[in-house]
């Protein structure tokens, strides 16, 4: 300040201007720097504040904007789980015997390369049920005490049911795979070990598959946020052209999709050849449909908290209202098919989710109790049978078909 007043000449009204700019440009980092809110310097925030939740965030968006960076952060250490299939028919397996943490939750991967407790290759007497699976089955876990659904499952299975016979649910879920790839590893991996029932939940992963399926859209999306080199006129522009989309009235609409278009998907030849599979080896089948974190009825505030991290989220929406109506139309057309209806209170329901398709500890409770529900009469059916029956003993495992 005394340089800029000694070497310039210049008017008061400048020499205040300089004062302030100076001024600023020093004390605000020292400010940020004694003031800073505890998040900022926490390397692991706290998973019981519930930062990833849209109603948190509102309150808060940068203890928000330092979660995700640390959620992100976490995921990339998961890499440490993968290992090169060695096939090279898959993008990855799991480490078979790797123990680590995802968040501040346990990761125990057995030695057949799933994640949970030790299986025997020789199930003998047990009803053995795989999950079959994304990242959404493998389990996004956070706390200590979380646990991914198929574990929340058997243990669902053995209070309710009280059955005579063991009976155990596999988490077969592998982050970044979709159905294809868990095609092959039900041939290789899985029938060996004799399944009597495989629930297939799968979604996000291979909506790809759906794209020339997925149902129009009249009307305009909404902007999209832009980064710019001010953060500050980033998110002043960004509200302005949300104010503009908003008094124009435009609704965004999504038509319901075309049973025929699903029908003829590359998602549907997948799922035709997972039905080939388990029938032609006497495998009990139940397809469940996805649940996101925001459905068609959601609002527009919640659908772009989202969009800000999923870009495509409108689009995914209509993916997921395509695959939903496809895994309905499979199970109609086949009896011995058990339709799981994953949606009642969980997909749209944005408060159980961590993101727009993993879930909370609560988000995971509801989703097995939805898949509990669904299978129960069949569990019923096949538990209620003689006890000491392996149905699986004389059927040839199919393990050429692709």
């Amino acid at each position: 300040m005394i340089v800029a007043k000694l070497r310039f000449h210049l008017s008061f009204l400048s020499i205040q201007l300089v004062n302030t700019l100076l001024l600023l440009v020093i004390c605000l980092p020292v400010a940020d720097l004694i003031l800073s809110p505890a998040y900022h310097l926490n390397n692991r925030p706290e998973v019981g504040k519930k930062y990833y939740s849209y109603a948190a965030a509102k309150q808060d968006p940068a203890a928000y904007a330092q979660w995700w960076n640390y959620y992100l952060d976490q995921w990339n250490l998961m890499g440490r789980v993968f290992m090169v299939d060695p096939d090279n028919k898959l993008p990855h397996r799991l480490r078979p015997g790797w123990h680590g943490e995802l968040f501040q939750s346990r990761i125990s991967i057995n030695s057949l390369g799933f994640r949970g407790r030790e299986i025997a290759s020789d199930k003998g007497n047990t009803y053995r049920i795989f999950a079959l699976g994304e990242s959404t089955t493998f389990g996004c876990t956070l706390a200590p005490s979380d646990r991914p659904w198929p574990e929340l499952l058997e243990e669902m299975i053995q209070q309710r049911l009280k059955p005579s016979r063991p009976v155990e649910v596999i988490n077969a879920g592998i982050p970044a795979l979709n159905l294809q790839n868990n095609l092959y590893r039900l041939q290789k991996d899985m029938l060996p070990l004799k399944p009597d029932m495989i629930i297939s939940y799968h979604g996000l992963n291979g909506f790809r598959m759906l794209d020339h399926a997925l149902p129009p859209v009249s009307g305009k999306i909404p902007p999209v946020y832009r980064e710019r080199p001010m953060r500050l006129l980033a998110g002043v522009e960004h509200r302005l052209k949300i104010l503009y989309y908003r008094q124009r009235s435009w609704n965004l609409v999504v038509h319901s999709p075309k049973v025929s278009n699903v029908l003829e998907s590359e998602y549907a030849r997948a799922y035709r050849d997972l039905i080939t599979i388990t029938q032609t080896n006497g495998i009990r089948l139940a397809l469940a449909n996805f649940s996101l974190a925001v459905n068609s009825h959601s609002s527009l505030d919640v659908v772009k908290f989202y969009q800000a991290t999923f870009p495509s989220v409108f689009g995914l929406i209509r993916a997921n209202m395509a695959h939903s109506l496809l895994v309905e139309q499979m199970t109609q057309q086949d009896p011995r098919i058990c339709f799981v209806d994953t949606h009642p209170h969980l997909d749209g329901a944005n408060e159980n989710f961590i993101d727009l398709a993993h879930l909370t500890q609560d988000g995971r409770q509801q989703l097995a109790e939805n898949i509990f529900v669904s299978i129960r009469r069949v569990l019923d059916e096949d538990l209620s049978r003689n006890e000491h029956a392996d149905t699986r003993h004389d059927v040839p495992i199919i393990q050429d078909a692709f």
